[in-house]
């Protein structure tokens, strides 16, 4: 028995082109669903990767955070080590300068000459004694006054007296002490103080 196909070619041709057009917007649509799935695995890759990061870029700041504060503490105290080392070295410097004033005092001193006053008020300091000549008081007048803890050292008076032994020259000397050592100074005129008060009297 033979069949024959009745249905019209244009109806068969238009089955065709939608079977067609069905099959090429399945694969379109296969595709962008592809694609949109692809971009979401890598936007979602992306994210995770930038969430690690900033998990990691938070935990280096709370670490350099911990690090500066250690660092401000450290300053803090460096400076607090500063300021009482500085201040034990005043009290030392204070502490040695009445010794050190008497050593060169001592120092300054000649054979021939001896004090029998030191009296000081204010930082102004009166020295009082004998020497056996003018010369001698010179002397004793440019060595106090090469001394670190003496400045403007001025001759007040010299007179003539007596001691047990002979004849003495009295004199008395004020001078600025200086319990921290000052810079050298040098001064010239004790020898020609010594002359002119020595001529006076």
């Amino acid at each position: 028995m033979i069949r024959i196909n009745l249905l019209p070619v244009k109806e068969l041709m238009a089955a065709v082109r939608r079977r067609r057009e069905l099959t090429i917007g399945s694969i379109v649509l296969g595709v962008a669903a592809f694609v949109l799935f692809v971009s979401f695995l890598y936007q979602t890759f992306e994210l995770s990767t930038l969430n690690s990061e900033l998990t990691t870029l938070r935990n280096d700041i709370q670490t350099l955070n911990v690090k500066v504060k250690e660092v401000g503490d450290l300053q803090n105290r460096i400076k607090e080590f500063s300021s009482k080392h500085k201040v034990i070295a005043d009290l030392n410097k204070k502490k040695a300068g009445p010794v050190g004033v008497m050593e060169s005092l001592s120092a300054a001193t000649p054979s021939r000459l001896w004090l029998t006053e030191f009296k000081e008020i204010g930082g102004k300091l009166t020295i009082s004694g004998f020497a056996a000549d003018n010369q001698t008081v010179a002397d004793f007048l440019k060595a106090l006054a090469a001394t670190a803890y003496f400045r403007d050292v001025e001759l007040v008076e010299t007179t003539q007296g007596s001691q047990e032994g002979g004849p003495f020259k009295r004199f008395t000397i004020r001078t600025a002490v200086y319990y921290l050592p000052q810079p050298a100074a040098k001064t010239a005129g004790g020898a020609a103080a010594a002359t002119t008060q020595d001529k006076k009297s």
